[in-house]
């Protein structure tokens, strides 16, 4: 699913449907300034709460060689934005390493590394990785309604859409095993 199509499903939330007739989600091409604005700012949205999804509760993670120059691998080097070591291993053993101000330190020349890492800003034709088929376009839809209304000043709003947004979060964070049946109680 396209980042507009998300948008598009919070407009119809926002009872904004007026802006889904301008570009980038229809066909009128001229946006006035206002409008314009504002589907930037819903943009903008999109993208915090895809990056508070991706960092706090649904993290993505990346696997990938990397080598170390006289045992520090620079942030440079890594492909994605870092937010958290998982694991660093070679020849399947577990290297230690420490995290400091320049870059990865561990003795060794190369190793593979397990991390969580931070989305690019996504653009309107972009396509949206929905964490493994965990979270729904509605609960995205939910928290950018959430910052719309806070970015806009209508508090109550915002709090209707922020129950829905975290409620939709838990149950996609939820594991498939957690779910427990009662155990049954004999007379």
């Amino acid at each position: 699913m396209k980042v507009k199509e998300i948008i598009s499903l919070a407009l119809t939330f926002l009872n904004k449907e007026e802006l889904a007739s301008f570009t980038p989600f229809g066909e009128n091409s001229t946006v006035p300034e206002l409008e314009a604005k504002e589907i930037l700012n819903l943009k903008k949205c999109f993208n915090l709460v895809y990056n508070e999804i991706a960092v706090s509760y649904l993290p993505l993670v990346k696997s990938e060689d990397v080598l170390f120059i006289n045992g520090v691998l620079p942030y440079a080097n890594i492909s994605k934005n870092i937010t958290e070591v998982r694991k660093l291993y070679a020849n399947g053993k577990n290297v230690p390493y420490t995290i400091e101000e320049d870059g990865i330190h561990a003795n060794i020349l190369c190793a593979k590394l397990t991390y969580n890492y931070v989305p690019n800003e996504l653009d309107f034709e972009d396509e949206v990785f929905m964490f493994g088929g965990k979270l729904q376009e509605r609960v995205l839809a939910y928290g950018i309604a959430m910052e719309y209304c806070l970015i806009s000043g209508l508090y109550d709003d915002a709090e209707v859409w922020e129950t829905r947004f975290y409620s939709g979060l838990r149950d996609a964070c939820l594991k498939k095993s957690e779910i427990r049946i009662p155990v049954r109680r004999w007379i």
